[in-house]
């Protein structure tokens, strides 16, 4: 192969990697477009927004929007901080318990209650929204925390168990048989083994369910209706005014109300590619 044949070559490759970035940068604009225009919006005023002019940066910046958003969402926030915690932590704890049954216990009908689970994970919530309600009338939990954290754990639970299951059918049986001969039982060997080699799927399963239920509306909506308990997104869904739709004042809360989920993702994403990366390197 000659000199001009390999400087060919390589400006072929240098071609299409430059092809390939332009529609990468092109997708990511595209992608990002949305959330630029929604955090312009925020700082801008009403006049400002009235000449539709949305892809122009704010001419002068203004806090307003976000103080007044604030004072409509800081009740909300408060709520699904409370609600999406509780039940996300509730949540993996009942599917971490209830994907090391599924994956470490050999039974006749493992695989179709596996399976089962699978369908009913992805089956749409609505269907469940008129006996949901019903159910918590009768329990008394209607618009209190209660009834929407215990909601939210029957809703999530299952999803949480198959995303954990997954990790635990990664881990070795013969390391659960050696932990057994050394005299650690099955509660043991959940919590000092199980656990500390499954954290990247039990950090994924947490980013997901907490996004999922903090971003949740419909059930948000329908179980909850005083203030004091009323999760953000309704509350967010809301703040376009009555008489005048005050677009600033609901996009700056929809900026707020996205921080939370971003935050999580962040501190735990962290350590769900630092256990990745540990994985590959065990390997």
């Amino acid at each position: 192969m000659g000199y001009e044949e390999v400087v060919r070559i390589r400006g072929r490759l240098k071609l299409g990697r430059v092809i390939l970035y332009s529609i990468l940068i092109l997708l990511a604009a595209s992608w990002l477009l949305p959330y630029y225009v929604i955090i312009s919006s925020s700082f801008k005023s009403l006049r400002e927004l009235s000449l539709r002019k949305f892809l122009e940066p704010p001419l002068n910046p203004d806090l307003k929007p976000y103080i007044k958003a604030l004072k409509e969402v800081g009740p909300g926030l408060i709520n699904s901080t409370l609600i999406s915690t509780i039940s996300t932590l509730l949540s993996v704890l009942i599917g971490a318990w209830g994907g090391y049954f599924l994956a470490r216990f050999r039974f006749k009908y493992a695989v179709p209650l596996f399976f089962l689970i699978a369908v009913a994970t992805y089956l749409p919530p609505q269907i469940m929204l008129i006996p949901s309600v019903q159910l918590m009338a009768k329990l008394n939990l209607y618009d209190t925390y209660q009834g929407l954290i215990f909601m939210y754990t029957i809703l999530y639970s299952p999803m949480a168990a198959l995303i954990i299951a997954t990790f635990f059918l990664a881990i070795p049986n013969e390391l659960q048989e050696a932990a057994f001969l050394d005299g650690c039982g099955p509660i043991q060997f959940f919590w000092r083994i199980l656990i500390p080699l499954s954290m990247p799927g039990i950090a994924s399963a947490i980013i997901l369910i907490f996004t999922m239920i903090w971003n949740e509306f419909l059930f948000a909506l329908t179980l909850s209706r005083s203030p004091t308990v009323r999760p953000v997104m309704p509350v967010v869904a809301a703040l376009k005014g009555t008489t005048a739709a005050e677009w600033n004042v609901q996009m700056a809360g929809t900026v707020l109300a996205s921080l939370p989920p971003l935050i999580t993702f962040i501190l735990l994403g962290r350590y769900f590619i630092r256990g990745l990366l540990a994985g590959a390197l065990r390997g």
